[in-house]
């Protein structure tokens, strides 16, 4: 048998590493494309239908109507407990305590056609698309107004940086606003990850009740959550929980 040209085996070689090359990257599987998080709305935005909150009104009626024979909480009183939350915290609070010494005992899609019932009870417009549990979170409770400050007595969450005031009181200085909760604990997963990265502010806020003393986080930036206390001196807090967020304040 004649030998094989050099200039043929070179091409021969070229010709399978390319080969080899193509089928490696027909295995490979492309990355799927980052996760989008859902577009922010507020209840102003027609976030349920007309027939999920007619469902609702059944269930909340069968379910939830003995213990609450005035019908749902409303106006001013709806307005004050939940405006700048979410609607995933309407629907987790209801979860978690409805029905009446059965909690979490219906579907999540019950709940959420309770959801809707509450805010077509509220005058928030319905619309095209029904309300999903994927999208809760995405959904400010607010006025027709636009976001107003979190009133007085309030369960809220600031961030800053935690220093040693006058009279040895601990205070919040650089706080950013504050921003409401139904959580008096410290924050934990996906919402401390947020923290982290959150900007400070201009305001300081001295901390009442400060239990245990927060000595080893002294000088650094900090969450800390409890009830606004609206003063002509100067705003407090007082406390229910304090967790540092970095060792150094440095205004990231």
């Amino acid at each position: 048998m004649a030998p094989v040209p050099v200039r043929v085996k070179r091409t021969l070689a070229h010709c399978a590493m390319v080969s080899a090359t193509l089928s490696l990257a027909g295995g490979m599987s492309a990355e799927p494309p980052p996760a989008q998080e859902p577009a922010k709305k507020t209840v102003w935005d027609g976030v349920y239908t007309d027939a999920q909150a007619a469902r609702g009104e059944t269930r909340y009626q069968t379910s939830c109507g003995s213990c609450h024979q005035a019908g749902p909480r409303s106006g001013e009183a709806f307005m004050r407990d939940w405006s700048g939350t979410d609607v995933e915290s309407v629907f987790r609070r209801i979860k978690a305590s409805m029905p009446p010494g059965a909690p979490s005992s219906l579907t999540d899609a019950e709940y959420l056609d309770i959801v809707a019932y509450l805010l077509r009870v509220n005058a928030f417009p319905a619309g095209r698309d029904e309300l999903r549990a994927d999208v809760v979170k995405s959904i400010r409770i607010e006025g027709r107004n636009g976001p107003e400050p979190a009133p007085n007595f309030a369960l809220v969450r600031m961030v800053g940086c935690l220093a040693e005031g006058p009279d040895t009181a601990w205070v919040l200085a650089n706080a950013s606003d504050p921003v409401r909760t139904k959580n008096p604990a410290a924050s934990r997963d996906d919402e401390l990850k947020e923290l982290e990265g959150a900007a400070l502010g201009t305001q300081t806020i001295r901390l009442l009740n400060v239990y245990p003393r927060p000595d080893p986080y002294k000088g650094h930036k900090i969450e800390a959550k409890g009830f606004l206390i609206r003063n002509p001196d100067g705003d407090r807090i007082n406390v229910t929980s304090v967790q540092s967020l970095a060792p150094r304040c440095n205004g990231k």
